[in-house]
């Protein structure tokens, strides 16, 4: 078994200890799911695989429209060589190596359930089993999240197929989706994986209606509890609605302790999309201070909180482009960006709703910047170990509020260096001026003053907002 830090899942009110306890992870993204990310969606971003969805020519714009159209035969091909050669052992220790923890990963339901109309091909399973024994011999936890559903949650492309919402139309649906939580259960509870799978997460990003989600939530908690002995815990998602709309949630009254298995929370935090991608860098880190605020306070009824993805991606100038990450001015932003939401999303003491973070991904198809953790730590704008704080630029304020202090200045160096030093810089803290920076100041002190000026609505969230722009760019 992993050492008793590892199984990091714990209710806010018996929060662990020790190194392990706060989960500093990544998602391996674009690789049991394919994600094209079309540029007609998200003008600024290339995708995770794109060159997968563009075959002679003709272009696909989902894992469905891709298999359906190449067939059965050549679509298990063509995805046998990703899913061998896009994430490896060498990925996975890799990720250790940067002083990260856990890993998250996103499965879609025909990897276990497949019927013979769907055009997908399967195969995944064997991957995704020697991942967890990978991530068992670097000792590192793992969380399986079922991206895709049978007729999709959301209608977007991750869930495997582009359309509509067609998860809560039929109760066979989430038949399917009980199925396959029963089966991932019962699989990586087997002594062979050493307790590597801390987590199972029901479903990843749902939009459909909120008492047909809770009546769902339910039953796959109950299914995950029931099918394991050995504390497997149980992931939902909010559902783009804050945190605090799911105060006391807990309908298997799973995290009063009584048997090691606890239901914990999911929520995406991303500044990229529409109307959060107008924001001045001011008010990014001011809205990013304040829900780090949120998920520190405690006793609040808010269940323990993990931020399940988030990314270095804005609407800012500095980073409005898919360049290489070589800018200074653009690497100088990502490192206070990502240090600002690593301090958010990082509890700094016990008994605190935030449990820690994934970030997406730990790389793409060509690298792109902001969401390659791999090229942040190569380019210097992501510390080369996370787990060591003396790797950090930015000083925490010290107010209590846990945010960063972002009157103090770092400069992103050269290239050259940043490049050379990448590896070298793990055990010294960069260096700063020490000057205060345009903007960041302020953000600093309004956060600490004010935050509830500069959090989301009570009620639901912005990023509810982000999602309905999303179907509207989907239609």
């Amino acid at each position: 078994m992993l050492k008793s830090g590892g199984a990091w899942l714990a209710a806010a009110g018996a929060f662990a200890t020790g190194a392990n306890a706060v989960v500093r992870g990544v998602n391996l993204g674009g690789w049991l799911v394919l994600e094209p990310w079309w540029v007609s969606r998200i003008a600024r971003h290339n995708g995770m695989t794109p060159s997968i969805f563009n075959v002679s020519g003709t272009s696909y714009d989902s894992e469905w429209a891709l298999c359906n159209g190449l067939g059965k035969q050549k679509c298990l091909s063509t995805l046998q060589n990703h899913w061998s050669t896009f994430y490896t052992r060498d990925d996975i220790k890799q990720i250790q190596a940067a002083g990260l923890n856990s890993i998250r990963i996103p499965l879609g339901y025909w990897a276990v359930d497949l019927l013979d109309f769907e055009p997908y091909v399967s195969g995944q399973y064997q991957y995704l089993s020697q991942a967890v024994q990978w991530a068992k011999e670097f000792d590192l936890t793992v969380m399986i999240d079922i991206h895709g559903a049978p007729g999709s949650q959301n209608g977007w492309e991750e869930t495997g197929i582009v359309g509509g919402i067609e998860f809560p139309l039929n109760q066979s649906n989430t038949d399917r989706t009980l199925n396959v939580l029963k089966n991932l259960t019962e699989e990586f509870t087997k002594e062979m994986y050493g307790g590597a799978v801390t987590n199972i997460e029901l479903m990843n990003e749902p939009i459909f209606e909120l008492a047909k989600l809770q009546t769902f939530y339910t039953a796959g908690a109950e299914v995950v509890s029931v099918a394991n002995s050995s504390g497997i815990n149980t992931t939902f998602h909010d559902a783009f609605y804050n945190p605090p709309n799911w105060k006391n949630y807990d309908p298997l009254n799973m995290n009063s302790g009584s048997n090691g298995k606890y239901l914990t929370l999911d929520t995406h935090q991303f500044w990229a999309f529409p109307p959060l991608d107008t924001l001045s860098v001011p008010e990014i880190l001011g809205r990013i201070c304040a829900f780090g605020l949120e998920l520190k306070q405690l006793d609040t009824g808010i269940l323990p909180t993990i931020v399940g993805e988030w990314s270095l991606s804005t609407g800012h100038t500095a980073n409005s482009t898919t360049d290489s990450g070589q800018d200074r001015d653009k690497r100088t932003w990502f490192r206070e960006l990502f240090e600002a939401q690593n301090a958010a999303y990082t509890p700094n003491g016990p008994g605190q709703a935030s449990i820690g973070w994934y970030f997406w991904s730990w790389k793409t198809e060509y690298d792109i910047d902001a969401w390659s953790y791999r090229k942040g730590v190569e380019q210097g704008y992501i510390p080369s170990n996370i787990s060591d704080p003396s790797t950090y630029a930015y000083p925490i304020t010290t107010d209590n509020t846990g945010c960063i202090d972002g009157s103090f200045k770092w400069q992103a160096p050269e290239i050259a260096q940043a490049s050379s030093s990448a590896t070298s810089s793990a055990g010294s803290k960069p260096t700063s001026t020490g000057t205060a920076t345009s903007g960041s100041a302020s953000a600093a002190s309004t956060t600490a003053s004010g935050a509830a000026n500069v959090s989301p609505a009570s009620g639901v969230s912005a990023a509810l907002v982000i999602a309905l722009a999303y179907l509207v760019c989907s239609l």
